[in-house]
């Protein structure tokens, strides 16, 4: 994806092939914007926001910069739109968009920076562009942290905690934690103290020979 300063483009590299192929560039000025998220998309044009997958769809959320859309690209005919995010204010720590099941999309996050609630909202209408939302549960973590959303497969997603009193020059990292998104089963899968400045990614689908089983 290249975030131009008034549009933006999508470009699809074919592994069978090996070539690239650009789609259709999109002008900001047609994704049904208002003036204040159009300045602040400007204004974010370096920076690419994260993506999330979901039923043959591209997910692009910019909580960060207080814009209440979702932008999704169709890679079934490789079309920029935008979608609601829930009513709410959510944090700018991060949301997470998963596959709810029966052609639903459902949305995890924290409705304020500070909120140890975790909400799962389910969106009401089949599609990739939901048009109104229900809160389906809201699940209580321990108060004495700060979370944030880091990824989500078709499956699991994962957020971290630290710990709330720490600077944030020197804020730890205390834990990962993964929730199966059919159950809502809570496990925690790596602890470890470290410097915040250290990033993390997850990697999915490992060849067999690096891994026996379906890991995170």
């Amino acid at each position: 994806m290249a975030h131009c300063k008034t549009s933006l483009a999508a470009f699809i590299f074919s592994s069978s092939t090996d070539q690239w192929l650009a789609a259709p560039s999109k002008d900001l000025s047609g994704l049904a914007l208002d003036k204040h998220d159009l300045e602040e998309m400007s204004v974010a044009q370096h920076y690419i926001p994260k993506r999330h997958y979901a039923y043959g769809c591209f997910y692009w959320d910019w909580v960060q910069f207080g814009i209440k859309k979702l932008l999704l690209l169709d890679t079934t005919n490789m079309e920029f739109s935008t979608a609601d995010l829930p009513p709410g204010e959510w944090s700018k720590q991060g949301i997470a968009i998963v596959e709810a099941g029966e052609g639903r999309l459902g949305m995890f996050g924290f409705h304020s920076e500070t909120s140890s609630d975790l909400s799962y909202t389910v969106a009401r209408n089949k599609g990739e562009s939901p048009s109104q939302w229900q809160m389906e549960k809201t699940m209580s973590l321990d108060s004495g942290y700060k979370y944030c959303i880091r990824d989500a497969t078709q499956r699991y997603f994962l957020f971290t905690r630290v710990e709330a009193s720490t600077s944030l020059e020197n804020r730890l990292v205390v834990g990962y934690f993964s929730m199966d998104i059919k159950t809502l089963q809570l496990q925690r899968v790596y602890e470890k103290q470290y410097y915040s400045q250290y990033q993390s990614y997850t990697y999915i689908n490992f060849p067999p020979s690096l891994l026996s089983s379906r890991r995170i």
